[in-house]
């Protein structure tokens, strides 16, 4: 009989302590979060080009780079992906301001230009996500400078005629028609 009572005396032991550790994890679990540290994630756009026109034709392109930063919990709480927002403001905003004069671009203001990309990204997105835009690269290509360049004699790759090629290599080792 004593070994029957130790039996029931383990058993109301182990099922009293297991409930016991069961309440008190979810006691402790339902309590505070623990602090994620998140901060800004940093994100390049591809490099984009935009074209300056001027008299009815492409005179050149603008080349740019952007980086732009966002809160890392913001971006996951939207449902659409900042970057092809950004892209579309970049390219309108430099669209709608390249001009030419004397064959080179007028100087942009960066602060205005990112204040500008970025306002209006956060306006189309509906919350304050994008917190900054970088230049990363900013070049203006001459579409003149490049066809004078392609005039210099030496800057022009030879053209392979049809003749040429494995038809002389053949010719010259003997194989010829």
């Amino acid at each position: 009989m004593k070994l029957v009572l130790v039996g029931l005396w383990a058993v109301f032991v182990a099922l009293g302590s297991g409930y016991a550790v069961a309440s008190w994890k979810v006691d402790t679990a339902g309590g505070e979060e623990p602090v994620k540290l998140e901060g800004l994630r940093y994100t390049s756009l591809p490099t984009m080009s935009v074209p300056v026109l001027g008299a009815g034709e492409v005179k050149g392109y603008v080349v740019v780079r952007v980086v732009y930063t966002a809160d890392a919990a913001t971006l996951r709480l939207i449902s659409a992906e900042p970057d092809p927002f950004i892209s579309d403001e970049v390219f309108r905003t430099l669209y709608n301001r390249a001009e030419i004069h004397f064959g080179r671009l007028a100087r942009i203001d960066l602060e205005e230009f990112a204040e500008t990309v970025r306002s209006g990204v956060n306006k189309r997105l509906g919350d304050d996500v994008i917190q900054d835009i970088l230049v990363d690269g900013l070049n203006y290509i001459d579409l003149a400078t490049v066809d004078a360049q392609r005039e210099i004699p030496g800057m022009q790759e030879p053209v392979a005629d049809a003749d040429s090629g494995a038809g002389q290599a053949a010719k010259a080792k003997g194989g010829g028609h």
